[in-house]
């Protein structure tokens, strides 16, 4: 998982078709809060994306808000958003040596 974390971490620039405007990692405390394996994508358009790993057991979770015109455009950037986040973690996933 940390190499998994480490990747999301490395220059992300675009997720479902919005640019990336800033990232906020929580590796070392933000915002008065604890550091946490964290991190905060804030996108155009007033979306945002959060991926954080489970500190017990080998879970990412992705938390996905989207604000669009119409829900239409909201399911859209929606699913472009799942899709890509999924293809990245098989990559990662495909990439990574087994584990003996």
């Amino acid at each position: 998982m940390v190499e998994v974390m480490a990747r999301f971490r490395s220059g992300v620039k675009e997720l479902g078709s919005r640019k990336v405007l800033t990232v906020l990692d929580y590796a070392k405390g933000l915002d008065g809060l604890p550091k946490s394996n964290v991190v905060k994508y804030l996108l155009e358009e007033n979306s945002f994306v959060v991926v954080r790993s489970s500190g017990t057991e080998p879970k990412l979770k992705v938390y996905i808000s989207v604000n669009g015109k119409t829900q239409k455009d909201v399911t859209n950037v929606e699913a472009k958003l799942s899709d890509q986040i999924q293809t990245f973690l098989t990559r990662t996933f495909s990439s990574e040596p087994s584990e003996k």
